[in-house]
């Protein structure tokens, strides 16, 4: 995905779409009360039949509007005027968003009127533009062999306008950073409790030690957590026969002096419940409770690519819980 900004000349921009704001009763905002003089008024007299009112999260694609370079607009609602916030304005972008991103469209401007600059700045306009964006793009790791449904055509988007274009690029970059990182989040924990094991978590790691520089991993097998007196966690893996993995990722940032940033994630690949099974209607969503473990490896791979003048370490306890013959039980002493 490419960001960038736009600071003037929105009815001239080289885009397959314009996003444009609309407050409601067909109110339009200062952006598109632009591309309504370019256009001589055609805008004003579409929303003028009523069929768009202008709530909070509403869209309205539309197309080929005179005096426009742009093919399409996008109408998103604001909601009442007196309301507008940062909030509202995000409910309009991640609307927006989701709406390119069912459709053929390849590259937009935005230009949804914002808040005071007290609510949403340059920064964190451009970083907000580019999270959203990557939020709505997202589609789950699809493993199925079949026909699969096309992705998403949106790869450019300009945002503005801005005052300050070297903060509002700043924070797109961060922006679509966090988003990337979200990404590896979510991939990680869709993913089905016979692939994402305890092994393949520490293997993720490992893999993204390998690409980064900055980064450093320690992986703990078995015998190293038993070296270690780690007797729940192997309690807990007892019952599987997934091998359980105690992951130390670390990113250095800083020197040697300043104390580290240490986040722990649980990383149970598949928690059954052991011999205390959980309630069979939601026995699938287990897979989730390794989800901390992912958060951890996506802020640790987030803090590398921003280069975050911080020392952090991440821990991470992989084990799958399954019932079994060996599986622990209520009262057993761990040692």
């Amino acid at each position: 995905m490419e960001f960038g900004v736009w600071t003037k000349g929105l009815a001239t921009l080289g885009v397959d779409c314009l996003v444009l704001g609309i407050f409601e009763e067909g109110e339009l905002s200062g952006e598109a009360r632009s591309v309504d003089a370019a256009c001589s008024g055609a805008l004003k007299r579409l929303l003028a039949r009523g069929d768009f009112a202008g709530r909070a999260g509403d869209t309205l694609l539309i197309g080929d509007l005179p005096g426009i370079k742009a093919t399409r607009v996008l109408l998103t609602g604001l909601g009442s005027k007196k309301s507008f916030s940062r909030r509202t304005w995000r409910k309009a972008w991640a609307a927006a968003a989701a709406a390119l991103s069912r459709t053929r469209i390849g590259s937009c401007a935005v230009a949804i009127d914002r808040p005071d600059a007290r609510q949403l700045d340059d920064y964190y306009f451009g970083r907000s533009v580019a999270e959203l964006a990557g939020a709505a793009l997202y589609r789950i790791n699809d493993l199925k062999t079949g026909k699969k449904p096309p992705l998403p055509e949106l790869k450019r988007v300009l945002a503005g306008p801005v005052r300050r274009a070297a903060a509002a690029e700043r924070g797109l970059t961060h922006g679509a950073a966090i988003a990337a990182a979200a990404d590896v989040q979510r991939d990680l924990a869709n993913l089905p409790a016979n692939i994402c094991t305890p092994s393949f978590l520490a293997a993720q790691a490992r893999e993204r030690a390998r690409r980064a520089a900055s980064l450093r991993v320690r992986v703990l097998d078995e015998a190293a957590i038993r070296r270690e007196k780690m007797g729940c966690l192997l309690a807990v893996a007892q019952g599987s026969r997934q091998p359980p993995r105690f992951i130390v990722l670390e990113y250095r940032g800083t020197g040697a002096g300043q104390p580290p940033v240490v986040l722990v994630g649980k990383g149970v690949t598949f928690d059954s419940g052991g011999i205390s099974l959980k309630d069979p209607p939601g026995m699938d969503e287990m897979k989730f409770d390794m989800s901390g473990a992912a958060a951890v490896l996506a802020a640790l791979t987030l803090a590398s690519q921003l280069k975050l003048r911080l020392h952090v370490v991440g821990l991470i306890a992989a084990v799958e819980n399954m019932p079994g013959g060996k599986a622990v039980k209520p009262g057993d002493i761990a040692t």
